[in-house]
C-alpha cells in the first residue's frame, strides 16, 4: 500500500498516525506537502495523448506509478473546515490521470484526524464523500475519523490505540 500523510504540519497528529499506519501495514508513506505537485488543470491530456500521464512535469507521475502498481492507497489529513487539507486534496485530485481499472479492487483507506469529537458529523461527512468515491472507482474501502484536541497527548495516545485497531483490520 501507498500512505500519503496530508498534514501541511511536519510531525503533529496526522504525521504521527501515518507514521505509525505505515509501521503496522508496511505501507510506503509518502508526505504530500513535500511534494512538488500541482494542481490538476483539467486539461484531459492524461485521458487523450497522455495515455493516462499528465502533462505536468513534477512529482506526480512517480506517485501516480507507484500507486498503479500497490494494493491500496491510505489517505491520512487532519480536517480543515470539514475537508482534507489542500496538499492531500492536490493528490486526490491528480488521481484523475489514472485509468478506472489502475483503482478497480484495490484498498481504498482514509484517516481523519480533527478536533472534534469521534462521534462529530464532520467525520460522517467525510466517510461519505470517500466512500462515494471509492463505490465509482470499485475500491474497497475503510474510515476511521478520530479526534485529537491539540495539545491532548493523553487522548492522543486512546486515537493510537484505535489506529493500533484499525489497522489490523485493513492490512
Amino acid at each position: 500500500m501507498i500512505a500519503i500523510a496530508g498534514s501541511p504540519r511536519k510531525g503533529m497528529y496526522s504525521d504521527r498516525i501515518a507514521e505509525r499506519i505505515s509501521a503496522l501495514t508496511g505501507a510506503e508513506l509518502i508526505y504530500a506537502r513535500s511534494l512538488n505537485a500541482g494542481p490538476c488543470r483539467a486539461c484531459g491530456y492524461c485521458k487523450g495523448k497522455g495515455d493516462g500521464r499528465c502533462v505536468q512535469n513534477d512529482d506526480m507521475p512517480s506517485v501516480l506509478e507507484r500507486i498503479r502498481s500497490s494494493d491500496g492507497l491510505v489517505l491520512i489529513s487532519p480536517v480543515y473546515w470539514w475537508q482534507t487539507t489542500a496538499q492531500i486534496k492536490v493528490v486526490i485530485d491528480r488521481l484523475y490521470a489514472l485509468k478506472a481499472e489502475d483503482l478497480r479492487g484495490k484498498k481504498l483507506v482514509v484517516i481523519m484526524n480533527g478536533e472534534a469529537d469521534d462521534s462529530d458529523a464532520e467525520y460522517t461527512i467525510l466517510s461519505r464523500q470517500f466512500a462515494e468515491m471509492a463505490e465509482y472507482l470499485g475500491m474497497e474501502y475503510s474510515f476511521l475519523g478520530v479526534g485529537t484536541p491539540e495539545g491532548n497527548e493523553e487522548v492522543f495516545q486512546k486515537v493510537l490505540q484505535k489506529v493500533d485497531v484499525f489497522a489490523d483490520a485493513i492490512a
